[in-house]
């Protein structure tokens, strides 16, 4: 009797988890039905890049009906209303995180679609439309994504048949194979291949007789872009990198040959860097072989700046020529004491 019992729970059981896969989502429990699906968005992104600080928006519509055949069974258009955003919900904030700057792809969010299986009046398969919204006037460097996916809700009775028509299960569905179902993952690419976002390099080089080569040289950098962008520096000498936030000042430090890399700028972002005042110390400054200690300008390629400290100092001549004439004299005093050295022996043989 045991082992009939044991069955027949394993055999439900495994029932079950077949349902699930099917329907790639949540099973109901008898008086329990599923309430919510999450939708997912996916970033993809270069290395060294932070994610965009930006939101992308949802919207869910009524499908169409499909009539039954001997290979699919009847699909209805969704109630408006049965499937919906709450709330609060629709929309996905991206928000820059230091935890991601190494990874090509992040996930910014996610938000969820909400049932009202109030509104659905009969047992079968109701189907809606999921789709992000484009903005007019989208963030830099964002390819936003255009594919729609099906939403299928299933509606039917459970164990009570009292308790009236319930939100069986339900599923995300690929668009272009209904059959196939779908993990409700939107992607994005911010830029992957590097056609929008550019580099900017920040080189220092110092010049001249006395040009410290091993001192640092401070700098200020700001980068005016969207509100809340990030710009991730890394240092050619394996100094910790920094990270800049947009129209904050920041600091770096670079001696002799050395570079910092700022990844991530579009061409409406605008930099500013400039280098402290060595005046004091003689350093003359030029920055890509113009003089001054301040660049400020925009960039659509990846683009090298060279500040460039040259301290060169003559070496004094004067006290040399002063004493000129007497060395020449000691000299002369010293060949004719020879001569007369010589003579003299000369004479004593």
């Amino acid at each position: 009797m045991k082992r009939k019992l044991l069955g027949r729970v394993s055999a439900v059981a495994m029932a079950s988890a077949m349902m699930v896969s099917m329907f790639g989502m949540s099973v109901s429990a008898a008086g329990e039905p599923p309430k919510a699906a999450t939708i997912t968005k996916n970033i993809t992104k270069e290395s060294n890049v932070y994610a965009p600080n930006t939101s992308f928006d949802f919207t869910i519509t009524p499908g169409t009906a499909v009539s039954a055949t001997a290979d699919s069974d009847a699909i209805y258009a969704g109630p408006e209303g049965g499937a919906y955003f709450a709330d609060g919900a629709g929309t996905i904030t991206s928000t820059p995180k230091a935890t991601d700057i190494n990874q090509t792809t992040v996930t910014a969010g996610t938000t969820q679609i909400s049932i009202n299986e109030e509104l659905f009046t009969k047992p079968g398969i109701y189907r809606y439309v999921v789709k992000e919204t484009t903005p007019t006037d989208g963030y830099d460097g964002i390819t936003y994504s255009t594919e729609e996916k099906y939403f299928d809700v299933y509606i039917g009775y459970g164990e009570d048949v009292s308790k009236g028509l319930q939100v069986l299960s339900y599923t995300f569905t690929d668009k272009d194979n209904p059959k196939v179902k779908d993990d409700g993952i939107f992607e994005n690419d911010y830029d992957k291949d590097g056609k929008v976002l550019h580099d900017l390099v920040i080189k220092k080089t110092v010049t001249g007789n006395q040009g410290n080569k091993t001192d640092d040289f401070e700098f200020s950098v700001t980068i005016n872009g969207e509100s809340g962008e990030q710009y991730y520096v890394v240092y050619s000498d394996g100094k910790d990198s920094v990270t800049l936030t947009s129209g904050t000042p920041g600091t770096i430090y670079l001696s002799n040959g050395e570079t910092a890399t700022i990844y991530g700028l579009d061409s409406d972002d605008k930099y500013t860097v400039t280098e402290t005042d060595y005046t004091d110390d003689g350093y003359k400054t030029k920055v890509d072989d113009q003089t001054g200690r301040t660049k400020t300008d925009t960039i659509d390629k990846d683009t090298t700046v060279i500040f460039e400290n040259n301290r060169n100092v003559s070496t004094p001549t004067g006290i040399i020529m002063n004493i000129a004439p007497y060395i020449v004299l000691v000299a002369f005093a010293a060949v004719a004491a020879l001569f007369f050295l010589r003579r003299r022996n000369n004479r004593e043989f």
